[in-house]
C-alpha cells in the first residue's frame, strides 16, 4: 500500500513542478469519468422458467452499479496523458463500494478530423469500505473514442484484486466522461 500511494504521490509532484514550466506542448487538465459497472454471470448454469415452461441462459453480465473517476495530470498536445486518479465504485450487486489511488497512463493519437482513439491503464492501490481488510492492487484498461470537444465514450475493465463471494473481485463496464479543463 505505501509503494502504491509513493508512486501516486511520486506522479502528481512530477505533474506539478514539469507543467510549471512555460512549455505550450504541456497542460493540466482535470478529467472526470462516469462508469455504468457490470458484473460477469459466467458461473450461473441453466435454469429451468417455470413461466416458459423452457430451459432459460442466465444473462452473461448482470448491471451492478455505478461508479466515477476524477483524474488530474499533465497532457502532451491531446494525445499523451499523465495523470493521478482516484474515485469510487459502487457495486450494489455485490454490496461493494472501493476506492482507488492510482497512476494513470493515456494515448490517444488522431484518427480523424475531430476524434481521437483512446486507451488508458491506471495502476495503483484500492480498498473496500466496509468489507474488512479488502485491500489489492488497482488495475484499470479502458478503450474508447476521445471527441474534439474532450468528451469520451469507452469501454473498461477493473482488477480490484481482493476477494468477494470467494472469487477474484473484477469489473467491466461503460463509461463516459470527459476533460473539465
Amino acid at each position: 500500500m505505501k509503494k502504491h500511494i509513493f508512486i501516486s504521490l511520486i506522479t502528481l509532484s512530477f505533474i506539478n513542478s514539469f507543467s510549471q514550466e512555460k512549455n505550450a506542448n504541456f497542460v493540466k487538465y482535470q478529467a472526470i469519468d462516469y462508469l455504468l459497472i457490470f458484473n460477469p454471470n459466467s458461473n450461473k448454469n441453466a435454469y429451468f422458467d417455470g413461466n416458459t415452461g423452457k430451459m432459460s441462459e442466465p444473462s452473461k453480465f448482470v448491471l451492478a452499479g455505478i461508479g466515477s473517476q476524477y483524474e488530474y495530470g499533465i497532457m502532451y498536445n491531446n494525445w499523451l496523458k499523465l495523470g493521478a486518479l482516484s474515485g469510487i465504485y459502487a457495486n450494489i450487486y455485490d454490496s461493494t463500494y472501493s476506492i482507488p489511488i492510482a497512476s494513470s497512463l493515456t494515448l490517444a493519437p488522431k484518427i480523424g478530423s475531430e476524434t481521437r482513439i483512446y486507451g488508458k491503464f491506471a495502476y495503483g492501490w484500492n480498498t473496500a469500505i466496509g468489507r474488512g481488510n479488502k485491500n489489492g492492487k488497482f488495475t484499470n484498461y479502458q478503450f474508447g473514442i476521445e471527441f474534439e470537444s474532450d468528451t469520451k465514450i469507452f469501454i473498461f475493465a477493473t482488477n480490484h484484486n481482493f476477494v468477494i463471494k470467494n472469487q477474484n473481485y473484477s469489473t467491466i463496464g461503460i463509461g463516459f466522461g470527459g476533460i473539465l479543463f
